[in-house]
């Protein structure tokens, strides 16, 4: 402000001086009412002095709200900071924030070590990631992330969980693999989980029981034997050729001799029982030679 002012000074000098050189007149100005006579120069001088002081009266203002503003600021950093440290804590304590607004509406998403987002005018992203969080698909193309990005990847997980069998075959190759081969061996066709080795649960091969290819899926498979008797016991109710059905299970020997006995083969059973050394059929296989008939399923149920 001092350069300015000593830069205008010497400015209205210099062109008063110009004036009084070059014209030699003087010009009346009604002011007020008051007929005022002056020298030429001399009104240019008071012209020029005018508007100095309203320019410096216009740059003290607006130095005054820069300096009131810098100072509203420098405070709001500090609240800021204590504002923070209160809602980590848990305090119920919120100190005035003049300017900062915008920030302290994010600071109060702060819960203790957590953040709970919540929705924002002001901060749109927050809207995308609680949705997110909700099990929703979001658009992400417009924050160009990189496939890596957990954020990304949550919206992979989400078209999976939605029954997307192209997101499924994408996350193939991402740490949600074991998701996606989870989907895919419950959604894809048996040829397409023969093929790429995904793994077999019972209900993939319940799912799948009238398929052409359901013994693969059975010898493939790597399920407990309680499961494998679980699948008999559904497929038993369900088909009238016991040479078929067995066929199914001719790998899976426990649920093979299972099925012998629901088909009262009893020697050939007992035979297999002791030949595999399967305790849990032998038992039960004496007690019938003896003459006790328990129904199988409550021997099963009292034993596995």
């Amino acid at each position: 402000m001092k350069k300015y002012s000593i830069i205008s000074i010497l400015f209205i000098a210099i062109i008063s001086f110009i004036t009084y050189i070059n014209t030699n007149t003087d010009s009346t100005f009604n002011i007020f009412g008051v007929p005022i006579t002056l020298h030429n120069a001399l009104w240019m001088a008071i012209f020029l002095f005018i508007f100095y002081l309203i320019s410096i009266t216009y740059f003290s203002i607006e130095k005054l709200k820069t300096f009131l503003f810098e100072k509203n600021i420098n405070k709001d950093k500090k609240n800021l900071i204590k504002n923070i440290e209160a809602h980590i804590l848990h305090k119920n304590t919120n100190l005035d924030i003049k300017e900062l607004k915008v920030i302290q509406e994010f600071v109060e998403m702060i819960d203790g070590v957590s953040i709970k987002l919540k929705e924002s005018d002001h901060y749109p992203v927050f809207s995308d990631i609680i949705k997110l969080q909700n099990g929703e698909v979001v658009d992400l193309k417009k924050y160009k992330l990189q496939k890596e990005n957990p954020w990304v990847l949550k919206n992979l997980e989400n078209k999976i969980k939605k029954g997307d069998k192209k997101a499924a075959i994408e996350a193939l190759n991402t740490p949600l693999k074991k998701i996606a081969i989870q989907f895919l061996s419950k959604n894809a066709d048996v040829t397409e989980i023969l093929a790429n080795d995904y793994p077999i649960t019972k209900e993939t091969i319940l799912k799948n029981k009238n398929h052409p290819r359901l013994k693969e899926l059975i010898d493939k498979s790597n399920l407990s034997n309680k499961e494998y008797i679980e699948i008999a016991q559904v497929l038993y109710k369900e088909t009238q050729i016991p040479e078929k059905l067995l066929e199914l299970f001719e790998n899976k020997i426990v649920a093979y001799i299972y099925l012998l006995i629901e088909y009262e083969m009893i020697d050939k059973a007992f035979e297999l029982a002791k030949e595999y050394d399967i305790k849990v059929f032998e038992y039960y296989l004496l007690l019938r030679k003896n003459g006790i008939k328990i129904d199988i399923k409550e021997y099963l149920n009292a034993t596995i």
